[in-house]
């Protein structure tokens, strides 16, 4: 089954192409740069200073979890942000003539490529839906206390903001040592495998996308803050994470997740 990957440009984007490379028929892969700019959201040197350790410690995980991923392996093509909506992109997609898209890290795609491949496009949501959808959807949950809800979450993309059908969600396993970036990197890791994992049942039948229940959470960039990264900070400085794993059966009760299944 061929395959064309849009992602962005970073260490974990690099990740996620070369391992989907290394388990599927990658065509080509178009990585989109972020326009992020976390430090335009601090009103002074303080806030600067937080929101600058916040990411140059994600930096240094990144280092760590992917370190030979500093390059895409498969021909590849750089773009800028919002550059997989550009109507070349579109037929240059469509040139290569893949079987499914798979999506991780890009900005919001428009209707004209999810128009195009209709229930074709698979998307890694770092977070899980519909509880925590948008932005930031793995660092909202250990600022408000959740770590339980830390995840990805496999799905067809729509319109919407992650609310297409689910095929999957994942969860990575926590560590009472754990930082945030840790849990966030480990997630990446499992939920590249259960992309590759779907694209391959879809290659021998029909995936069961499960409709997403309404409501949640929805973040946006702009709620993002360096008062946020101090409380997450602070919920690791007070043992987050180890009372979560003391209680994980009972606060993992809570949740209904979906597991990968072939349509019948």
């Amino acid at each position: 089954m061929r395959a064309a990957v849009l992602t962005s440009s970073m260490r974990r984007h690099c990740f996620v192409a070369n391992r989907l490379a290394a388990r599927l028929p990658v065509v080509h892969v178009w990585q989109e740069r972020k326009s992020f700019e976390p430090l335009r959201y601090a009103a002074d040197a303080a806030e600067e200073a937080v929101i600058a350790r916040h990411f140059a410690a994600r930096d240094a995980s990144e280092e760590a979890f992917f370190a030979r991923d500093d390059r895409v392996e498969a021909p590849a093509t750089c773009l800028p942000p919002g550059g997989c909506n550009d109507p070349a992109v579109l037929e240059a997609i469509r040139r290569v003539s893949p079987d499914v898209l798979l999506v991780f890290g890009t900005g919001l795609l428009g209707a004209s490529i999810i128009d195009a491949f209709p229930e074709r496009i698979l998307n890694i949501h770092l977070g899980l839906s519909p509880y925590y959808r948008g932005a930031g959807t793995n660092f909202w949950p250990l600022v408000n206390g959740e770590p339980e809800y830390c995840g990805a979450t496999i799905h067809y993309l729509d319109p919407g903001v992650d609310t297409g059908p689910i095929v999957a969600h994942v969860r990575a396993s926590m560590r009472p040592g754990d930082g945030p970036h840790d849990i966030g990197n480990r997630t990446i890791v499992a939920a590249v495998e259960a992309l590759a994992d779907a694209v391959a049942l879809r290659a021998r039948g029909r995936l069961r996308g499960v409709a997403q229940a309404p409501g949640g959470r929805v973040y946006r960039r702009a709620d993002f803050s360096a008062a946020a990264v101090e409380r997450l900070a602070g919920n690791f400085r007070d043992g987050m994470i180890q009372a979560y794993l003391r209680d994980q059966p009972a606060r993992d009760a809570a949740l209904s997740l979906v597991t990968m299944e072939l349509e019948a």
